[in-house]
């Protein structure tokens, strides 16, 4: 374990960044008048700030000769150090100016499972593309899920589908998706020209898990209709449960976004009940007080449309 003398020097052993620059600058120009030149600082003030600095240090730290300033061996060991040190200061400016401009970071994100599965992923690959130095990382789950991991800080982001329960989150509505109830092109319902709501009260029902922001939406819907007798099977994704419906499962709500190739090829078939057609906002939560780097502002404007300035 250090000691408190060792973590904190005494006034006379400090150093400053301006100290170690003109010690660098006449360790590299090999005299005052050359040094002084290249920082644009008096030679008289240069020779003061270089004495007050051996005086700190308690050594000396150049050899004064008439053609020039030799380093002593303090003097070697210490401009070691300093260019070290001032190449980790430019590289850390660098940095700085790269995160600044949203060229640079790292942070976490969870999205529920329709924003996770078929919204995001062709977005982060193109942000991926334009911003190579961005590390993003995704969870998907549901929306309880996704809402719990920011407000603990898991994740700076959250992207959900569903209603928001946890308190101290904001959010901003990025897009709109509609929930349609679907089955297989065989099922008995798919060939009906008119369906009322009795017809389903026996049919069986595929819903996702507690906890997603889907099945909370879909079960207002049951509730309201009272359809809360017909059989239920829970899956806990979503491709399961269009899987599930292709083959003749039971009726299924799933989110436009995610099978367009499945409706386009009549793989799968909406039932004609608009009353039963659900129209929801995917949004984006975040803490309420959370600082959001430049490079989680340019995301959300990739997802919005608006510069992070709007």
């Amino acid at each position: 374990m250090l000691s408190v003398p060792t973590l904190f020097a005494t006034q006379s052993q400090r150093m400053n960044l301006h100290h170690l620059m003109i010690f660098l600058a006449i360790a590299e120009t090999g005299s005052i008048t050359a040094a002084s030149e290249r920082l644009h600082i008096s030679q008289p003030a240069l020779s003061r700030e270089l004495k007050s600095f051996e005086e700190r240090l308690q050594v000396c730290l150049f050899e004064r000769h008439a053609r020039g300033m030799h380093l002593t061996e303090p003097g070697l060991l210490l401009a070691d150090y300093a260019r070290r040190l001032f190449t980790l200061e430019a590289e850390a400016s660098a940095a700085m100016e790269a995160v600044a401009s949203a060229r640079r970071g790292r942070f976490a994100i969870g999205a529920s499972n329709t924003v996770g599965t078929y919204v995001l992923p062709p977005i982060l690959a193109r942000f991926r593309r334009q911003r190579p130095e961005v590390q993003i990382s995704l969870f998907v789950g549901n929306t309880e899920q996704v809402a719990e991991g920011v407000a603990d800080m898991r994740f700076l982001l959250g992207f959900i589908e569903g209603p928001l329960h946890t308190p101290d989150l904001s959010t901003q509505t990025f897009r709109e998706d509609g929930i349609l109830p679907v089955v297989a092109a065989d099922h008995e319902l798919a060939e009906r020209k008119r369906i009322r709501i009795t017809d389903l009260a026996e049919q069986p029902l595929l819903l996702r898990e507690a906890g997603s922001g889907t099945r909370e939406l879909i079960d207002r819907l049951i509730l309201a209709h009272d359809l809360g007798q017909a059989p239920v099977m829970e899956l806990g994704n979503t491709e399961a449960l269009k899987q599930a419906a292709i083959h003749g499962g039971g009726i299924a709500w799933l989110p436009r976004i995610s099978m367009v190739d499945e409706l386009g090829r009549g793989a799968l078939v909406p039932l004609g009940l608009a009353s039963l057609h659900i129209q929801r906002e995917l949004a984006i939560v975040r803490r309420t007080s959370a600082y959001l780097p430049p490079a989680a502002q340019a995301l959300i404007a990739a997802l919005t449309g608006k510069t992070p300035a709007d």
